[in-house]
């Protein structure tokens, strides 16, 4: 684990059953036709996200949780990171206060176009 200005990386989950979003069921769901973006190089891994989410639908887990994707270049992109950062979208409000809450600016709101 890498070192932070504040000590070593917390500890990353990797007990989450990650499955890809099926765009149709995306599309029927009635919710605010926005999501949540991150930006992550100003991403400082502080997880301020997971802790203010009410839902509690926002995981930091280890890239480890998908060296089984079917997508070569997704496998290739988390084994290059710390962390992998998820939504689960079935519970996530798109309520935004991880937005207001990130202290880097890495989360950010956005617009889908349906």
């Amino acid at each position: 684990m890498g070192k932070t200005d504040r000590g070593e990386h917390p500890l990353m989950f990797d007990d989450y059953v990650v499955q890809q979003v099926d765009a149709q069921w995306l599309q029927e769901r009635v919710k605010p036709k926005r999501h949540i973006g991150l930006t992550a190089e100003l991403c400082i891994l502080c997880r301020a996200c997971e802790d203010v989410c009410p839902w509690e639908c926002i995981f930091m887990m280890s890239p480890g949780i998908i060296q089984d994707a079917d997508n070569p270049e997704l496998v290739t992109l988390a084994a290059q990171s710390h962390a992998v950062f998820i939504i689960d979208d079935n519970e996530c409000t798109r309520c935004a206060i991880c937005v207001e809450r990130c202290p880097s600016d890495a989360l950010w709101l956005g617009r889908t176009d349906n």
